[in-house]
């Protein structure tokens, strides 16, 4: 008889693995619901913005998990391939979204107005649309300037992949990167302070990559503990973890509710406690799934919203321009409207653009 094989010690847990999580495509399609209430009934969710601050913290994590995994697997990180996923997940919906604006403009439209959707395209491929809202406020982006969240994102996804790669490839240990993680974010909370206090404008502090980067790196923070399991495994601090995620998520319940995204006290240090929050109810529904918490973000629409969010994002504020014109009270039928058409030409870029982009980037993610 063959001797026994040695088991494996029981102690050992295998290493964090993302994969396809539906409930974070639930989180995507709370985040731009926030949004669309955001701009559809401000009155009702005035505090919609903090669905942007949702997507942020979320790509921070998603982003460095799959970075981390792939250099936990391949010793390397292949920035060539991370870079050409990101094309084929943003650039179709993207390219098609630009392409209609601009043919609509050019057919439709005064030979003014044209002209500063040109220069919004040329600014929204540059991904530098969030730093001409806030440094040039008269500048003419008009209807592009929704875009100012996808520089930011873009700008993120340029910087973070080469900084962690560099960070790993000089061998530094797991405390020191999470240790220079923080640091960023403190400078970044204190540095937005320090602009505000000095009389920095609402579109300076809202808008720039210096002021909404915590986010991202919180979400950077969340993915290095997840992945690295570097969190206590305690039964208590399990429970402290929960506890606090539900009280976050009251917090941020209230704060969607009745904070304009004018109020100075977000400047106060409301904005980093919020983002702060967001990272929390984030790790735990990672690392300690509850059922409870589940069943609404694996709800089958809701998971749906969330899939096609991206092109959601794009498109329904050309369609709220549309739709409502100059209206600042739109009527309930004009609401109703925007927003059956937003998730009908929505419907269309995703499974007629996306979608075969997607399919080849899968495809591509398991070669």
């Amino acid at each position: 008889m063959p001797p026994p094989q040695p088991s494996a010690p029981k102690n050992i847990k295998a290493p964090f693995r993302l994969g396809y999580r539906p409930e974070l495509d639930g989180v995507r399609g709370v985040s731009i619901l926030l949004v669309l209430g955001l701009h559809f009934i401000p009155k009702v969710i005035p505090g919609g913005y903090f669905g942007v601050e949702v997507f942020f913290v979320l790509s921070g994590f998603l982003i460095t998990t799959l970075l981390l995994q792939e250099w936990e697997r391949k010793g390397s990180i292949s920035l060539k391939d991370f870079y050409f996923r990101r094309a084929l997940r943003l650039g179709p919906a993207l390219i098609f979204y630009l392409l209609l604006l601009g043919g609509y403009a050019f057919l439709f439209l005064k030979k003014e107005h044209t002209a500063e959707i040109y220069t919004g395209i040329l600014l929204t491929l540059s991904y530098v649309s969030n730093w001409i809202i806030a440094l040039k406020p008269d500048y003419p982006l008009g209807i592009l300037a929704i875009t100012w969240s996808l520089a930011v994102e873009e700008q993120f996804y340029l910087l973070w992949p080469l900084t962690l790669f560099f960070l790993l490839n000089k061998k530094l240990s797991r405390r020191w990167i999470v240790i220079i993680i923080v640091s960023g974010l403190l400078m970044i909370i204190v540095h937005r302070y320090w602009l505000w206090h000095s009389g920095a404008s609402f579109r300076r502090l809202y808008y720039s990559t210096d002021t909404r980067a915590d986010g991202l790196m919180l979400g950077c923070l969340s993915g290095c503990l997840v992945s690295w399991g570097l969190m206590p495994k305690t039964r208590f601090f399990e429970l402290g973890m929960k506890v606090l995620a539900l009280g976050s998520a009251l917090f941020l319940g209230y704060l969607v509710f009745t904070i304009k995204s004018s109020n100075p006290i977000l400047f106060k240090g409301v904005f980093a406690f919020a983002t702060m929050t967001i990272a929390i109810v984030l790790t735990v529904l990672i690392v300690w799934p509850a059922a409870l918490a589940f069943l609404p973000l694996k709800f089958p629409p809701l998971v749906w919203i969330g899939r096609i969010s991206y092109g959601l994002y794009l498109w329904h504020w050309p369609v709220r321009g549309f739709i409502f014109g100059a209206s600042q009270e739109p009527s309930t039928k004009q609401i109703i409207t925007a927003v059956i058409l937003s998730f009908a030409i929505t419907t269309f870029s995703f499974y007629c653009v996306e979608k075969p982009f997607l399919t080849l980037k899968k495809r591509l993610s398991h070669a």
